[in-house]
């Protein structure tokens, strides 16, 4: 289980250290900080964070705006803007951007830990694959990437999509089988399989999704994924075998 990976860039020392204390107390991850743009934007192409939390101010000749834009348009990073400047020429320059969040300094963990939140589960709808059948909007798994977002309690946690094995159902809750850890969560099955990425993952079963990429055999009736064997169903282990390369 992976927890949810945030770039920091902050010029300023004593807020960096602040603000890493607080997102780490609450979970998730310092991937790395940086004071100047340039910098920020090179840490983003090596570590590939879930979030950035930006300043506006940098020192060096780029901003945090010119930042949000590199992000933007190479890396697809989701980003929020920190600042002292609450002034309307700084505000349009910073929503023109068009970011998912504006925290003006200094930063409370609640309102900083509440943006993290909003900003996350705004980028995996507007990044869906397929859409969620229904308009379910009680489901708390959200697709992002390579990677699915649990909530648990009172924060996201990352699963790596490629370490899933299979996720299985259970009425209206699924249990997700990786090679760390298992999950439950209040999901239906039909709506997981409508977040993940086609053609990696199959329903063998009316209870089960497993990673095609984790497959060790098959037989008539059962499939071996991550050492565990799983029933499958004649026409859909047809419609597999067909499917593998």
């Amino acid at each position: 289980m992976e927890k949810v990976k945030i770039l920091v860039v902050e010029d300023e020392v004593i807020t960096a250290h602040a603000i890493i204390s607080m997102i780490e107390k609450m979970g998730y991850e310092c991937v790395g900080t940086a004071i100047r743009a340039k910098k920020g934007l090179d840490l983003a192409r090596a570590l590939k964070p879930d979030l950035a939390l930006l300043d506006i101010t940098l020192k060096g000749e780029e901003t945090g705006i010119w930042l949000a834009g590199e992000l933007k348009k190479e890396l697809n990073i989701p980003y929020i803007f920190l600042t002292s400047f609450g002034d309307k020429k700084t505000i349009e320059e910073a929503t023109a951007t068009m970011p998912y969040g504006y925290l003006l300094k200094p930063l409370e963990a609640q309102n900083l830990y509440a943006a993290i939140e909003t900003a996350l589960a705004r980028f995996s709808h507007e990044n869906a694959t397929k859409p969620i059948p229904n308009g379910n909007q009680e489901n708390r798994a959200l697709a992002i990437k390579d990677a699915l977002f649990i909530k648990d309690e009172y924060q996201y946690v990352k699963i790596v999509l490629s370490d899933i094995d299979y996720i299985k159902s259970d009425g209206n809750y699924v249990e997700i089988f990786s090679r760390e850890a298992k999950r439950v969560l209040k999901e239906t099955l039909k709506n997981m399989e409508a977040k993940l990425p086609q053609g990696d993952f199959f329903q063998a079963h009316r209870s089960y999704l497993i990673n095609v990429n984790k497959i060790e055999s098959i037989t008539g009736n059962s499939v071996k994924v991550g050492g565990t064997e799983l029933p499958i169903v004649k026409h859909k282990r047809d419609e597999l075998l067909n499917l593998l390369p």
